[in-house]
């Protein structure tokens, strides 16, 4: 098979495909022939070297993979070999590959949704998408009317959260940006406003007045994070879904968390994974019927080569994506 491996810390350039022996499923597993690869922030971090003794190298990279099944581990129920399917690989990762090893657990076949999903929108849809959906579901478990805010709202996982958002009743839905060209997605990523984050306190607490966030939900980290927790009403929740932004981390006094009656949270969908698979797969499984029956849609920035993989890099270290990027074997 073809894969892209990472043997140390290095630039997008330095990124290059080689072969390696194709994997054989082994007990409980499956292994599958992949069309398409999910590229996202992490992929960018994991390259760097800045997740640490997390990850240690060398590694394929890549959480997750569209394509057909190739082979049945034993004791594997439920698939069929030539079976269209989405997959997350999340921790065990391996996904920047033409062949990739599952859990069947985290693994939804496609031909079992009913209505339309192609390769690469699940491809691009379902790492973020079950973020997203169990972020709104079971995290802050949103109620109808509440008013959220989500930064880096036109990235791959903020353009799905806007929509689940309003999927299940949100009152508000607003988002910051990077730029002025993002702000104009907001209607069609389900938010009513996006806002620069270079200056969104003042006008939110405009929009929303005395009442304040019900939440917050942050994949950029650093001084955006400190900053939002003003806007958070008493029994508002903030939940911490990454760090974009690459700064330093943030320490918070437990002590005014408790005065303030706020809530900090952290919500990993790859660490979750490892202990409830099961139940991370059926989230997975409900949220892409959403985008398989049109009620929510993927957005997708551009499609490369596996062989490209750097291209994709270097556009993400730019920060001028809107949704998913894509490799495609």
């Amino acid at each position: 098979m073809k894969a892209i491996v990472i043997d140390r810390p290095c630039e997008a350039v330095d990124l290059e495909a080689r072969e390696l022996p194709d994997p054989q499923p082994a007990p409980g597993m499956l292994t599958i022939d992949v069309a398409y690869i999910g590229v996202g922030y992490v992929d960018v971090l994991l390259r760097r070297g800045e997740l640490g003794s997390l990850v240690p190298m060398p590694v394929v990279p890549g959480l997750e993979v569209s394509g057909y099944v190739r082979a049945i581990g034993e004791g594997t129920e439920g698939f069929y070999v030539g079976q269209p399917v989405v997959s997350m690989t999340l921790l065990d990762l391996g996904g920047y590959a033409s062949v990739a090893q599952v859990r069947p657990e985290l693994t939804v076949p496609l031909d079992r949704l009913g209505g339309e999903l192609d390769m690469a929108s699940a491809a691009a849809a379902i790492v973020n998408l079950t973020t997203a959906y169990m972020t709104i579901r079971n995290v802050i478990r949103m109620q109808e009317g509440d008013n959220i805010l989500v930064h880096a709202a036109a990235g791959g996982l903020g353009s799905f959260l806007g929509q689940i958002a309003r999927h299940f009743g949100a009152g508000k839905v607003l988002g910051t940006v990077g730029s002025i060209e993002k702000t104009k997605l907001a209607s069609s990523l389900g938010y009513d406003e996006m806002f620069l984050r270079s200056d969104f306190i003042a006008p939110i607490k405009q929009l929303v007045g005395t009442r304040g966030l019900d939440a917050v939900l942050d994949p950029v980290g650093g001084s955006t994070r400190t900053l939002s927790q003003q806007l958070l009403r008493p029994m508002g929740e903030m939940v911490m879904l990454g760090n974009a932004s690459g700064e330093a981390d943030v320490h918070q006094s437990s002590n005014e968390i408790w005065l303030s009656n706020k809530s900090l949270k952290g919500f990993n969908i790859g660490g979750y994974s490892q202990h409830n698979p099961a139940e991370v797969g059926q989230a997975a499984e409900e949220a892409l019927r959403l985008l398989a029956n049109g009620e929510i849609r993927a957005e997708l920035f551009g499609v490369f080569p596996l062989e490209k993989a750097s291209d994709a890099h270097e556009l993400l270290e730019e920060k001028n994506t809107v949704g998913k990027l894509l490799l495609k074997v």
